[in-house]
């Protein structure tokens, strides 16, 4: 039996996935001749053509090489004019038939300046004159569905034409019913399965913890079931003279069987998950579409945030892989908060999948290093005219969790120097380190000027220290004061056994209007603390506060115990940790109303960090910047929980006039009762200690004081730090 004939194909990809192609095009009989950026020359027979169409998984392109025109650069004719002799010179009759219709795509080398939409009409004409000069008859034009699809390459020593053996590219699967933001192509998904290794079916377990529009799980399955990615779609060769017909049926009910074949293994247990509602409405229909229903028992598509994945998702002994396609930017924002989601996601997968193959995708190199792998590797990939990065690797084990206060043992000595108060630090941290471990609180205040010589406040954070220094009174002379603020910060790192770098200090003197939250440095550098179900951003160097006001930890996670189906509103957000308490807890929507774009930006950080979405279309969490006063005035939506904290003062630049809480808190309230669902309640706290509620309230609402239930164990000793109250319209039951 004669051997079949070999010819040259040209497979092309996107930029990056060259090595993984020639391997699959390897193990589909191929024989790699070169490789350039983007194209691989091969040398195989039809068969081989064909298998490549129908199985490849990473190829964009089958394109056979048809004619060849020399150009000597001396000319200098139009290049566009050159095209069209070229193609006017073939006879395409041998390809196609005139009653077929075909369509032109055109490329061209670097270098080579042309009007691409004129040129590719000139080889379209040339064609076109061909058909008319060879048989008086010529093809139509489709550039929808095409029967044949040609390509013309302008090259600086010749000019190329070639048969599209696949017609349409080879990554449309045609499973895709429904699109997100930013999807990954079919095949650059399936290149990132097969660097992982999923391809060797040694993984029982895949999860997509932001799963878009099911990409990666349709590939996966796919990959798993042995199902050609061709096997439902037409190719540009059934139009082709040159097809052969039997051999491809032949094939297809090869890759038939193999699919039958697929379905009677077991399948791998696969998690898809996403935060947005539209997403996971999208994985569900696209799996349906892509034929995979009776899959459906092993693939569980479920709406939920990073916080929220079930502890038990990879059994003893079992191999899991973890891969997603984070939204770098189509679906959240900023590059602050993209870093965010990439640092949240980092920390929930170590808590789950620790050892086990992780691949992320980044629109940032920056994005992926926040990722702990070991032996890390990077693909540069090109997803349409975006360039991205594919990180993967071994996820490290978690670093120990345990904060601080959890390890702390009593030094063995203390000096004589200072000692009263290196003992009451003592006491206090043996006292709250019960309380801490009880409720599982890992940021507390472990001193608050307990003793009169040592007039500060300490703040731990669960492995730093915030330590604020009370401005001594000018009567006190400033240089014994200093010494004695060293005598204290040396004491707290012998007692608390801390280097420097774990120890941030502040001078707190009183504030006027809106200084505590004005900028008084510019570091920029933001640590991860937990607190309940969220992790949040402090930051211990720019501000006079943190970003996390510790008294208010109570408030906080009694909205979370609220917040289940509920549409929030959060008046003078901050760094709007109170809002994603609220989202983390199930709420039904959250707003939060702040004037400062600073804390706007910090609180959607706050939410990218817990994979929440924010300014999505579906609008379920939204920030506005913007005066508390003007935003409640403005609209009329109502909500079933509001939450204000104001400032005790502001003059800020961007409101005119000042806010004063004692002054104007009746009026602050009214508004904001306006906006309160029949049913609903509203928290009312502030930290002025000479407040007053005004008396007209309680004549018009149904108020109660709860400030005692809203103060932490370790802010007994100054109960009077803030005031809160619950109020409700009246008539309403509690």
């Amino acid at each position: 039996m004669a051997s079949p004939r070999m010819t040259t194909y040209w497979i092309t990809c996107a930029d990056g996935l060259e090595v993984l192609l020639a391997d699959e095009l390897a193990e589909l009989g191929a024989h790699v001749v070169s490789r350039s950026h983007g194209r691989l020359v091969i040398e195989g027979s039809l068969e081989t053509a064909y298998r490549i169409c129908l199985w490849s998984r990473l190829a964009s392109r089958v394109l056979l090489p048809i004619h060849s025109v020399p150009i000597k650069r001396q000319d200098v004719r139009d290049v566009a004019e050159e095209l069209y002799e070229g193609a006017r010179d073939f006879d395409w009759s041998l390809i196609f038939s005139p009653a077929s219709t075909f369509m032109v795509r055109l490329q061209a080398e670097r270098g080579i300046k042309l009007n691409t939409q004129f040129a590719t009409l000139r080889v379209k004409d040339g064609v076109v004159d061909a058909f008319m000069d060879a048989q008086g008859r010529r093809p139509s034009i489709d550039t929808r569905q095409p029967e044949i699809t040609l390509l013309a390459i302008a090259g600086m020593e010749s000019h190329q034409y070639c048969l599209d053996l696949s017609g349409d590219s080879l990554h449309r699967r045609g499973y895709r019913q429904i699109m997100t933001d930013a999807p990954i192509k079919e095949n650059l998904a399936a290149a990132m399965l097969r660097q992982l290794g999923w391809h060797h079916k040694q993984h029982t377990v895949l999860c997509d913890p932001l799963c878009g529009s099911g990409t990666f799980v349709i590939e996966a399955l796919w990959m798993w079931l042995d199902h050609a990615p061709g096997l439902n779609r037409t190719f540009g060769f059934q139009g082709w003279h040159g097809h052969d017909h039997a051999l491809w049926q032949l094939l297809r009910q090869e890759a038939h069987q193999r699919l039958l074949a697929g379905w009677e293994l077991p399948l791998p247990r696969v998690y898809a998950y996403d935060a947005d509602w539209e997403a996971v409405k999208a994985t569900r229909q696209n799996v349906l579409a892509a034929g995979l229903k009776d899959a459906l028992p092993s693939v569980h598509i479920e709406e939920r945030s990073l916080n929220e994945w079930p502890a038990d998702l990879v059994h003893t002994g079992e191999k899991a892989m973890v891969i997603t396609n984070p939204p770098y930017g189509e679906r959240l924002g900023n590059k602050l908060s993209n870093r965010a989601l990439y640092q949240g996601l980092a920390y929930r997968l170590q808590q789950r999948f620790a050892g086990e193959q992780v691949g992320v995708i980044a629109a940032q190199v920056e994005q992926a290093d926040v990722l702990p792998l070991v032996n890390p590797q990077t693909l540069r990939l090109m997803n349409g005219n975006l360039p991205i990065y594919f990180r993967s690797g071994e996820l490290q084990p978690a670093p120990a969790t345990v904060g601080l206060l959890a390890r702390w043992e009593a030094p063995s000595e203390v000096s004589d120097e200072g000692k009263d108060f290196a003992n009451r630090l003592i006491k206090n941290l043996s006292h709250l380190r019960k309380l801490a471990g009880r409720e599982q609180v890992s940021c507390l205040r472990i001193y608050d000027a307990d003793l009169p010589d040592f007039n500060l406040a300490i703040d731990l954070y669960e492995n730093w220290l915030h330590v604020q220094e009370y401005a001594p009174p000018k009567s006190i002379d400033p240089d014994k004061a200093r010494q004695r603020f060293q005598l204290a910060l040396g004491i707290i790192r012998h007692v608390l056994d801390v280097s420097r770098e774990q120890v941030f200090i502040k001078t707190r003197a009183k504030q006027k209007g809106s200084e505590q939250y004005e900028k008084k440095g510019d570091q920029g550098k933001l640590h991860i603390v937990r607190e309940g179900q969220a992790c949040l951003y402090v930051n211990f160097t720019d501000y006079l506060d943190t970003g996390l006001f510790l008294d208010h930890r109570p408030m906080r996670l009694k909205i979370a115990s609220l917040a289940s189906g509920k549409h929030f509103l959060n008046l003078y957000c901050y760094t709007a940790t109170a809002s994603v308490h609220a989202a983390l807890a199930g709420a039904a929507s959250t707003t939060s109303v702040d004037l400062s774009n600073t804390y706007q930006q910090w609180g959607k950080q706050n939410f990218a960090l817990n994979g929440l979405p924010v300014d999505h279309p579906a609008r379920q969490h939204e920030f506005y910047e913007s005066d508390v006063f003007e935003w409640l005035k403005q609209g009329s939506e109502q909500y079933d929980l509001i939450f204000i904290d104001p400032p005790t003062f502001s003059n800020s630049k961007k409101f005119q006039g000042t806010f004063d809480v004692q002054r104007d808190h009746y009026s602050l309230l009214k508004r904001a009762m306006n906006r309160l669902a029949p049913g609903g309640l509203l928290l009312f706290s502030n930290n002025f200690r000479k407040f007053e509620l005004d008396e007209r309230l309680a004549a018009e609402f149904d108020i109660r004081e709860i400030s005692a239930q809203t103060i932490g164990f370790d802010f007994k000793r100054n109960a009077g730090i803030h005031h809160a109250w619950e109020i409700r319209h009246p008539g309403v039951g509690r």
